[in-house]
């Protein structure tokens, strides 16, 4: 069960979009699930009627080979998506445009540090969480992708990823290797 509405959600994703356009639908996902009391379901649906809804564009770069949702999507407010978050804005409270502030902080930076670096999670059929890992560094670009049983630790492993892959990729090689 969420902690939050999804009108909620809304409110929320429609605000950090705003504050951090180009965000991947990921990075949105985990800093939601991660700092803003949301699950995945919750997060999801919320998501996927705002994009419904028109008040956000997706868009895809270049490299997308569409083997998961919203693995290389950059998300951006339509102009209906501005009208709305602005007609709600005096309704926030101030705690809560302070942590949303520092959501959205928090995701610029990780943009601009992970530019080659992606972490993805998806639902399988079987209620199993796909991860894909990727890094595209000049050194040892390295993929693979996972399954484990639950949300908490695909979104775990999406995080460590995101502060570690040079690091990991680089071990990991070493050990297949036999170095």
């Amino acid at each position: 069960m969420s902690d939050i509405s999804i009108a909620e959600s809304k409110i929320q994703i429609l605000y950090l979009v705003d504050r951090a356009p180009g965000v991947s639908y990921h990075l949105l996902m985990e800093k939601c699930m991660e700092s803003l009391y949301t699950d995945f379901f919750t997060f999801s649906r919320a998501y996927d009627e705002l994009i419904s809804g028109n008040l956000m564009d997706r868009s895809r770069s270049g490299a997308y080979t569409g083997d998961t949702v919203g693995s290389t999507e950059k998300l951006t407010l339509t102009d209906g998506g501005k009208a709305v978050l602005n007609d709600l804005l005096s309704s926030l409270s101030t705690p809560l445009l302070s942590h949303l502030n520092e959501a959205a902080s928090e995701i610029i930076n990780e943009m601009e540090k992970n530019s080659g670096i992606d972490a993805s999670l998806e639902l399988t059929e079987d209620g199993k969480f796909r991860v894909r890992l990727s890094y595209e560094g000049t050194e040892n670009p390295f993929s693979a992708t996972v399954t484990v049983d639950d949300e908490a630790s695909a979104v775990k492993i999406c995080k460590n990823w995101r502060k570690n892959c040079t690091k990991a990729s680089e071990e990991l090689i070493k050990f297949l290797s036999g170095e």
